[in-house]
């Protein structure tokens, strides 16, 4: 598998471009690549770039752009966001992980009645920063070049009074998913934190404009949920 990294910069032939100390260190000291080793760069716009690596040191390193090919088509036609309650430690990243694997557009995090994760000032900055390096991640391993941005988290009434219609997900709801014939454009897709929504958000949803559906007779977990949904919208509508 060729070796991918997120390069926000402005690719020109034969420009010359330093990597961050992150980068040049993951390149050098993890994958071990040498002078000369070759390898795609993309700016998260859409942007890719074939570059070889010309100089490295112990926390630094180099490359130049040696092609400018045109960039695969890799994302999906259904434009998705995946406003997720905020779960605790690994759960979200692996959530956002996912997602981004699956093709979703946009995450927008939330604090709901039931989320128990405390994140405030500092913490919030560094947490934000976080996510979106697991989603920059997540974009390298699976050949993505765009790269969906982790919106700051919002309280569910912030983001129900300006968001576009879709889906909620509830293991109670009358409907289930595949009674859904056409979705809406974007895709917004609400799913709770552990212990999921209470009944009050779900009504608070369902009187907003969302629709509540059910993913089969089993309760998901809040990892789970949101992708097995991003995954079955992508099949019926989008290119799986």
């Amino acid at each position: 598998m060729k070796t991918r990294l997120y390069l926000p910069e402005a690719y020109v032939l034969h420009a010359e471009l330093p990597l961050p100390p992150e980068a040049a260190h993951y390149l050098t000291r993890v994958l071990r690549l040498k002078r000369d080793d070759t390898l795609e760069v993309f700016d998260g716009q859409g942007g890719v770039a074939h570059a070889k690596l010309i100089d490295t040191g112990k926390r630094s390193a180099t490359v130049r752009i040696i092609a400018l090919p045109e960039a695969p088509q890799t994302e999906s036609p259904l434009t998705t966001c995946l406003a997720q309650g905020i779960s605790r430690g690994e759960r979200m990243d692996w959530t956002l992980q996912k997602a981004s694997e699956l093709g979703v557009s946009t995450i927008q995090p939330l604090f709901t009645e039931r989320v128990e994760v405390k994140l405030k000032g500092d913490k919030l900055g560094k947490k934000l920063q976080h996510w979106q390096q697991v989603v920059i991640s997540a974009c390298e391993q699976s050949g993505r070049n765009l790269v969906p941005q982790v919106l700051p988290p919002l309280t569910l009434g912030e983001w129900l009074r300006q968001f576009r219609p879709g889906l909620v997900l509830d293991p109670y709801a009358e409907q289930p998913f595949s009674a859904i014939r056409q979705p809406p454009e974007p895709l917004n897709i609400l799913v709770g934190p552990e212990g999921g929504l209470t009944p009050e958000e779900v009504i608070q949803a369902r009187d907003a404009g969302l629709t509540a559906v059910r993913l089969g007779p089993r309760i998901l977990r809040t990892e789970t949920a949101g992708c097995a949904l991003l995954a079955a919208a992508q099949s019926r509508w989008g290119d799986f």
